[in-house]
């Protein structure tokens, strides 16, 4: 039986009475046809619809022909994503068209195919870990969603991506030891800055989140912290938004003794917790500084501040804390992304268990 072409269609009388059009705009990478269908209550206007489809889709793959590039279409999805994106996710989705536009934006969008796409996945795996690449495919797969959408394209190139075998591993993440831990709670009132990594390591915050916080995020009465907003750098400057996600807005309880540290930081003036004299928030590149200063005066090993995080997650699922909790309290989206954290708390427990067969032989 000979292939239905693009641009070419059918019509026919459905059970309920109604009209369907249907078009074949195309052919998937499993040559499965790409169809769209329309409804209607009489032939007449379905032949109408199936006409003017047709037109639509002509004209519109005419006009790629002769202009719009990848790197064309690029600009104009970026520039809508800024009236309706938080502006540090539209400066990252820039970050990752660095990545993209110099090998792939001279290519014509119609022309994009999805074996391109592969091949430029697989050569970036040679150089980057797999959530750079994971955050590549997002962007890809988003933008040229869109331009399906838009009848720019017949078919999303970027769908069905897979991520090259070849990428190279993330950095595992790591967290601070116990005796570490101890060593920067016993320095809070010999090192500055020690106080601030032990709410840290006490409370799960991002750095953005800390950076974010005033008095009114701190309730005494119930020895708990409320996360409402987060530091972010747009432009350079630092610039206080929401945070990372609906679900990163959360109430922390604490301790007695994190909830000294923490209103002891507090400015009477409900100023921020971090703040220039001229009442700024701090810019990330101070706040790492007086970080890194503080470990280095204690003499424990560098770590970033989000391993601070991955501390906080670890010693509380160490203690039993179960995974849909610590969800909560670390502000996680994603259920499988907290249950990943412990993958070196499990290799650790396993190696225990093992030895304890070569005790007993």
């Amino acid at each position: 039986m000979a292939k239905i072409g693009n641009n070419e269609g059918s019509i026919y009388k459905r059970k309920d009475g109604r009209w369907e059009a249907k078009l074949t705009i195309g052919y998937d990478v499993n040559e499965k046809p790409i169809r769209k269908s329309s409804y209607h209550k009489t032939r007449k206007s379905a032949q109408e619809a199936m006409r003017e489809a047709q037109s639509r889709l002509a004209n519109n793959l005419a006009q790629l022909d002769n202009s719009t590039t990848l790197r064309e279409w690029s600009e104009l999805w970026l520039g809508n994503k800024k009236s309706v994106l938080k502006q540090s996710t539209v400066e990252n989705y820039s970050h990752m068209l660095k990545h993209i536009l110099p090998p792939l934006g001279h290519l014509k969008l119609r022309d994009v195919k999805n074996v391109q796409m592969q091949a430029f996945l697989n050569e970036l795996g040679k150089t980057k870990g797999r959530s750079m690449l994971e955050k590549v495919r997002g962007v890809l797969y988003g933008m040229l969603e869109d331009a399906e959408r838009n009848e720019m394209v017949i078919r999303n190139a970027a769908r069905g991506l897979k991520l090259p075998l070849n990428a190279e591993p993330d950095k595992k993440r790591e967290a601070f030891m116990p005796e570490e831990i101890a060593r920067i709670e016993n320095s809070v009132s010999m090192v500055n800055f020690a106080d601030v990594i032990a709410i840290l390591l006490n409370t799960g915050l991002r750095e953005g989140e800390l950076l974010a916080m005033r008095r009114p995020n701190v309730n005494i009465e119930n020895s708990c912290i409320y996360v409402t907003h987060s530091a972010t750098r747009v432009n350079g400057k630092p610039t206080l938004g929401t945070p990372k996600t609906p679900e990163s807005i959360r109430t922390i309880p604490v301790s007695d003794w994190v909830l000294k540290l923490i209103t002891a930081r507090l400015l009477e003036d409900d100023g921020f917790m971090f703040q220039c004299k001229n009442g700024d928030i701090w810019s990330p590149r101070s706040f790492l500084r007086a970080y890194k200063k503080a470990l280095e005066q204690i003499s424990v090993r560098y770590l970033s501040p989000h391993c601070c995080r991955h501390t906080y997650a670890t010693r509380l699922h160490a203690a039993g804390a179960d995974t849909k909790t610590i969800q909560t309290l670390m502000g996680h989206t994603d259920y499988a992304l907290t249950a990943n954290i412990y993958t070196h708390v499990q290799e650790d427990t396993l190696r225990k268990a093992v030895a304890l067969l070569s005790e007993t032989a």
